[in-house]
């Protein structure tokens, strides 16, 4: 079901249907019941579907291949990011939308504006019209949302030449359990039918054995390769549900010699997938780990900044568990990068590696680290506790159950997200003021707080022997 509130908006805030009549019919009736029927046969899979590879043609050639996806997503999901290809302009980076709404025959659907204005101060994104007006790739999966959701809002974006590694490390703050990513492609393009299926499976094989760099051949090969960027952060395990042509599916609109290839993956949330977060060991870690984990962001450093391969490293069983951690840098006392992953969501000894070499050079507050400055800087590691909600029934009860010098904090505002380890709490010991700086970092009034949820955890932090 979707919002219907659109004549409240002027036409400028609205997304009109372009392909309606086109791709798929206008009737409502009708395609209530065709998409209905694409979804009837539902795969059995072991887990829950939180991303999908869902194609973008005309409903006679992809329908049945995309129905058998959506008839898999989660009643309960409320946030979708559609990522798909600009067929029609050239974008460098993505682009996203100035609308409100989108619109097709079954209604209208909200666009999330929050998370799409707080997206928008990336420098990876451009604002291009021209891209996203006509476009068919992302408006083709709204119905089948309509029919399988109750009330979501979508984030849709267009992809054009950029990084996908940067594009899934700006998205993977905002994808929670309640939200589904949808990467928007076609496969291969007007191949013989033989042909077509061998390069298909060709890039389905490279999809499932998770091949960042592996053999693609899609339209959509730059939202396929950011959500498998995405999946392998977030530890989701790929399963194809169907992969078909167009041949297959409507011979008698088609040509043999001359097919489209459609698939539908799925990425599973499954019991294996999440069970370091909810039965894993949480030990611990000894002085051995602390030095080897420290061995190992230097390592790091030093391998991104002088642009070398990092050598293998060796690490006991408890450095393999899921674990969220930081890595900060520091020059005589002074903060020089700090990134990190707040959720389990990659053995802890990986989490290291990444964070260093993000600290050093993804930070946008500062200028990537310099070879002269390797040397100076100190490096801390921070392991932390899965975040939990912190239930509270007002300011004033937060304020009491909050513990300086104890926990870190996450808040959350519709889509605005920013945290602060326990270590802050030694420059901000004023829980008030500590809160006015946390709103403030994800670009909220200082007040903010008042309106937020939070979560909270512990950490377990360590660093360098360093002469600052």
């Amino acid at each position: 079901m979707a919002t219907t509130h659109a004549e409240t908006l002027a036409a400028t805030d609205i997304r009109p249907a372009a392909v309606a009549g086109k791709f798929y019919t206008s009737s409502p009736a009708a395609l209530r019941k065709e998409i209905t029927t694409y979804c009837a046969h539902k795969p059995s899979v072991d887990g829950t579907v939180r991303m999908l590879i869902s194609p973008h043609a005309g409903y006679v050639f992809s329908g049945p291949v995309a129905g058998t996806g959506y008839s898999l997503i989660n009643k309960s999901i409320t946030k979708v990011i559609l990522i798909g290809p600009s067929h029609y302009e050239h974008i460098n980076g993505i682009s996203l939308t100035d609308k409100s709404m989108y619109q097709t025959p079954l209604g209208d659907i909200a666009v999330d504006n929050e998370l799409v204005n707080v997206l928008r101060k990336s420098p990876l994104v451009h604002m291009s019209k021209n891209a996203e007006l006509p476009e068919h790739c992302l408006e083709v999966q709204l119905p089948f949302l309509q029919v399988q959701l109750e009330k979501f809002k979508i984030i849709p974006i267009l992809t054009g030449k950029t990084d996908p590694e940067a594009v899934a490390e700006l998205l993977l703050p905002y994808i929670d359990k309640n939200t589904l990513v949808v990467a928007s492609s076609d496969l291969s393009h007007y191949y013989p039918q033989t042909d077509a299926r061998e390069l298909d499976n060709k890039t389905i094989a490279t999809i499932i054995g998770g091949e960042n760099k592996g053999f693609i051949d899609a339209c959509g090969e730059t939202p396929i390769r950011i959500v498998m960027a995405l999946a392998k952060k977030l530890n989701f395990t790929p399963v194809k549900l169907d992969a078909r042509t167009s041949w297959e599916t409507a011979p008698d609109y088609g040509e043999k010699n001359r097919v489209v290839g459609y698939a539908s993956i799925a990425f599973l949330e499954t019991d294996q997938n999440i069970k370091p977060e909810v039965t894993g060991k949480k030990d611990k870690l000894t002085s051995d780990d602390h030095s080897t984990l420290l061995d190992i962001a230097r390592k790091s450093l030093v391998a991104c900044v002088t642009k070398k391969e990092m050598v293998s490293v060796d690490v006991p069983d408890i450095l393999k568990e899921n674990r969220g951690c930081f890595v900060t840098l520091t020059i005589n006392n002074a903060l020089r990068g700090c990134i990190g992953y707040i959720e389990p969501i990659m053995p802890l000894y990986k989490a290291v590696i990444e964070n260093a070499r993000n600290a050093a050079l993804s930070d946008p507050r500062f200028d990537p680290v310099m070879v002269s400055e390797l040397d100076k800087i100190c490096i801390e590691v921070s392991v932390l506790t899965v975040p939990v909600p912190l239930d509270v029934n007002d300011a004033d009860d937060l304020l009491k159950k909050l513990r300086p010098q104890i926990d870190g904090v996450i808040l959350s505002y519709h889509g605005a997200q920013s945290t602060f380890l326990p270590q802050v709490w030694e420059q901000l010991p004023d829980k008030i003021q500590f809160l006015q700086h946390l709103s403030m970092k994800a670009g909220l009034p200082s007040d903010g707080w008042k309106k937020a949820s939070f979560k909270i955890y512990q950490a377990e932090h360590f660093k360098e022997s360093c002469k600052q």
